[in-house]
């Protein structure tokens, strides 16, 4: 179970870039490379570490100058600035893992793309994107351990958006039943479990007993670790655990830390989340650079009801694609706050 790490801050948004500054000198910087890289067994995480460190510290500066610009940017051009900001983090990320990256010039292309042109009746959350052979984001995934892809693999936005916790409310305001809900821990005769809302199993049109089989699949224990009861409390949704669940491939938490579930995608495929915010910001970046007469349209005349999705994904983003991957550098969940 990953260790959470609670800061209180009165600006917990500065505090989380604050947090970066540890991996901006060079001792430090070589001194956690290398300990990263001796417990990967590399065959020189001296001298590796000594390599890597400039693409840690300026990828790191790089990434909150693009954030910094896009906090202070209008939405015509702040898709455009957090998708290059994105870049430089994820970067960041994996030169902790690949010392050597980039290895060829194949890895250095985006590894995503889109359709080129947009129907007349464009629609954001219907919009596809397509997994390429390689590239940057190909390589981020997979050491995330995200499910590996196809080649040309169709993801749709509105798959993404709908099991992020918290766009949940406005999601279902616009769109209907999301993919995920949150998840409580409580105890009764029967023993532990999970309480969730009923209307889960409705976003997907299954039964108790296909979720359950979903749940113990998805968790790839020897043996079944969930089961039902009899019988639920109206609206709710009872999954009984015979031991203790410390974590779960389907689990995400928000930004406070609250648990949540979510499901896979059609085929099973399991996507990280900083993956989905990749994903997701790669397309509106698109939009925004090649698109711009389309993205103008969207936003300022309102006369798509995507807008107001895009507007809270722009504002969950900026402030929790940071956040995760300060998580994956320290190996901790790390949660700011001010109250």
């Amino acid at each position: 179970m990953q260790k959470v790490t609670r800061i209180r801050s009165e600006e917990p948004y500065r505090k989380m870039w604050d947090t970066f500054v540890y991996f901006e000198n060079e001792q430090t910087a070589v001194r956690y490379l290398r300990e990263r890289y001796e417990a990967l067994g590399f065959e020189d995480p001296q001298r590796s570490a000594y390599l890597a460190t400039p693409k840690l510290i300026y990828g790191i500066k790089q990434a909150r100058e693009y954030y910094r610009a896009a906090e202070n940017c209008d939405i015509m051009t702040k898709p455009l600035l957090l998708y290059y900001g994105m870049m430089s983090l994820a970067r960041v990320f994996i030169a902790t893992r690949d010392p050597d990256y980039p290895t060829t010039t194949s890895v250095l292309k985006h590894g995503l793309s889109t359709r080129k042109l947009k129907k007349d009746a464009y629609q954001f959350t219907e919009d596809e994107i397509r997994v390429q052979k390689d590239g940057l984001f190909v390589l981020l995934h997979s050491l995330l351990g995200g499910s590996p892809f196809q080649e040309r693999h169709r993801v749709f936005i509105k798959d993404l958006l709908s099991v992020l916790p918290e766009l949940v409310s406005s999601y279902r305001q616009v769109y209907g039943l999301p993919s995920v809900c949150e998840i409580e821990e409580e105890t009764d005769s029967e023993g532990s479990y999970w309480d969730l809302p009923r209307w889960i199993l409705q976003s997907k049109g299954i039964t108790r007993e296909e979720f359950l089989n979903l749940m113990n699949q998805t968790l790839q224990a020897e043996r079944p670790v969930f089961y039902l009861t009899e019988s639920d409390p109206p609206g709710r949704l009872r999954l009984y655990h015979s031991v203790p669940i410390t974590s779960h491939t389907l689990q995400i938490h928000d930004l406070t830390g609250k648990p949540f579930i979510r499901y896979p995608l059609e085929d099973g495929t399991y996507i990280p989340e900083i993956s989905m915010h990749f994903m997701v910001m790669f397309v509106l970046g698109m939009l925004c650079r090649y698109e711009t007469e389309r993205w103008g349209e969207m936003i300022l005349t309102f006369y798509s009801q995507d807008v107001y999705i895009i507007n809270e994904f722009l504002n969950l983003s900026i402030r929790k694609f940071p956040n995760l991957i300060v998580n994956q550098l320290f190996g901790e969940q790390y949660i700011f706050y001010s109250t």
